[in-house]
């Protein structure tokens, strides 16, 4: 597993909630206070639920939800976050 680079996290503003729940992404550094999480389909399982799980891994380090959304017939499911502190 390798890390996200801070510059693509920080040019794309979006994580997937795999990086996340996998630790391969330091959000220490990034500089904005909105984030966007994103969880696929995967064959025979909803992402809704590792996309809620890595929403909940990040309420630990000071991050909101702020709204859930899904994308094209639910096969991409998005998350907004915000940095609390």
């Amino acid at each position: 597993m390798a890390l996200v680079p801070p510059q693509k996290l920080a040019q794309d503003r979006v994580v997937t909630a795999d990086a996340v729940l996998g630790g391969q992404v330091d959000l220490r550094a990034y500089p904005y206070k909105h984030l966007m999480v994103i969880a696929r389909h995967k064959w025979g399982s909803s992402g809704f639920p590792p996309l809620m799980e890595a929403v909940e891994h990040l309420s630990n380090y000071g991050w909101e939800l702020v709204n859930v959304l899904s994308v094209g017939d639910g096969h991409h499911v998005y998350a907004a976050v915000r940095r609390t502190t």
